[in-house]
């Protein structure tokens, strides 16, 4: 194995170690609050709200206060975001953040009626780790 192969396979490991610690941290988190967040697709939009779901998976990646993160499809029109937080401030900084900004300047194009968010309290959850 060459050098530089070797060096990019120490690197990679390094990689997957540290992401594995992260999630096995958030995975300890408690999770004590949510937000439900019901879509409504416009006529024709329906494509475009999905793949402005899978984008958003990014920006939510760099929120550490973002324990969980789905965007769902029930429907032909109907897309629904839940998220859970450790805590009120976590919830917060995640509604104040780059994703909210994103859905509400987007909203008026791709949504047939503004997004209905709602606060949820966690009373149990189960996640990997």
């Amino acid at each position: 194995m060459e050098r530089r192969q070797f060096l990019a396979a120490i690197g990679v490991a390094a990689a997957a170690s540290a992401a594995t610690d992260v999630f096995a941290e958030s995975a300890e988190a408690k999770v004590a609050n949510g937000l439900y967040v019901l879509l409504e697709a416009k006529p024709g939009k329906e494509e475009e709200v999905a793949e402005f779901l899978r984008q958003g998976k990014e920006l939510v990646e760099a929120e550490p206060g973002t324990i969980a993160w789905f965007g769902i499809r029930l429907g032909p029109t109907t897309f629904a975001i839940f998220d859970a937080f450790p805590d009120e401030a976590g919830r917060q900084a995640h509604l104040t953040g780059k994703v909210a900004a994103a859905l509400m300047a987007k909203a008026p194009d791709l949504l047939a009626a503004p997004p209905k968010i709602q606060k949820a309290d966690v009373l149990a959850s189960k996640l990997p780790g």
